[in-house]
């Protein structure tokens, strides 16, 4: 058995975090000025599909109703142009079967926020061509957002503290802006909110790749509970079984609860885990629980956390 990717800890983490900031993000991707009166996510389902459409905001905006699709990617790969024209047009069918008879069919637009990759700037928009070249556009084009191309001012700028959390992507991204984003988001949000975007924040640093430090940074500012209060850490705790009757059988994949707590450390290491350190996590995380090893996380910097795992004694 192996503990799980980072990526599939992210993607859990920005779900739930931009499910919980619909207005948020939706004031983010349209256009400066428009007038939004409200933004919900849907849940539009194709009936014998088996497809989830479940990244399409439905926003009322400047009198109308669109629906806004988003998808979060660590880089742009290849097949992604394709997904998007996908995405549009089963969500096009699923709009189209629950729009009544004679009634305008909702306008669909695209936005991929991307976390990494090229140096080279991106454009506004990229597309899927189907019709073929010389010929007039048929397809779909979609938005780019290269937050890892920004810097945090550019970030801060949006107005909005769901943006804050990909500030470790940033072009100049360091710790003394680390230590104001924190501070700004403690100061500025609710208790609860805070210890959403923070777990989100601290999730996202994951993928900072220009090796700047700032994973120890930002979980130096958060206390144990930060994190314990979110929804992600809420989530693990209902949903965090093992596959298998027993921990020792190592059967199955680990979920949940388990997954936070070795993203935690992944995170504080700032590198997987290896094979011999997956293996004491789960024992210790079966003999000692989840909080105990929450705090091991938080007090330890990243070689006494190496240490710890290396140590026979847990204590």
């Amino acid at each position: 058995m192996d503990l799980p990717d980072v990526d599939e800890d992210l993607d859990l983490a920005l779900r739930h975090v931009t499910r919980l900031f619909p207005l948020e993000l939706a004031r983010a991707i349209l256009p400066p000025g428009t007038a939004i009166t409200s933004a919900v996510w849907t849940d539009t389902q194709i009936t014998g599909r088996q497809r989830r459409l479940d990244r399409a905001m439905r926003v009322e905006a400047d009198g109308a109703v669109r629906f806004e699709h988003v998808e979060v990617q660590s880089r742009m790969r290849r097949n992604v142009p394709f997904r998007i024209f996908e995405y549009q047009a089963l969500l096009a069918l699923a709009l189209a079967a629950e729009t009544p008879r004679g009634a305008a069919i909702p306008a669909i637009h695209s936005t991929v926020v991307l976390l990494s990759g090229r140096r080279k700037p991106w454009p506004e928009r990229a597309e899927y061509r189907l019709s073929p070249p010389g010929a007039p556009f048929s397809g779909v084009s979609f938005a780019i957002d290269a937050v890892y191309q920004r810097t945090v001012a550019e970030l801060e700028a949006r107005g909005s503290p769901l943006w804050m959390i990909f500030a470790p992507l940033a072009l100049d991204a360091d710790p003394p802006r680390m230590r104001r984003v924190v501070e700004r988001l403690r100061a500025e949000t609710p208790e609860p909110e805070f210890g959403e975007l923070a777990a989100a924040l601290t999730v996202v640093a994951t993928k900072e790749e220009r090796q700047r430090g700032l994973r120890e940074v930002i979980l130096g500012l958060l206390r144990k509970e930060d994190v314990m209060r979110s929804g992600v850490w809420e989530m693990g705790r209902q949903d965090g079984l093992v596959e298998g009757e027993q921990i020792g059988e190592l059967k199955g994949q680990l979920k949940g609860e388990q997954k936070t707590i070795a993203l935690l450390f992944q995170t504080r290491l700032g590198r997987r885990l290896r094979k011999a350190e997956r293996a004491v996590l789960l024992e210790r995380l079966g003999s000692l629980g989840a909080e105990w090893l929450m705090a091991v996380c938080f007090e330890r910097d990243s070689k006494a956390l190496a240490a710890w795992l290396a140590s026979p004694d847990p204590t």
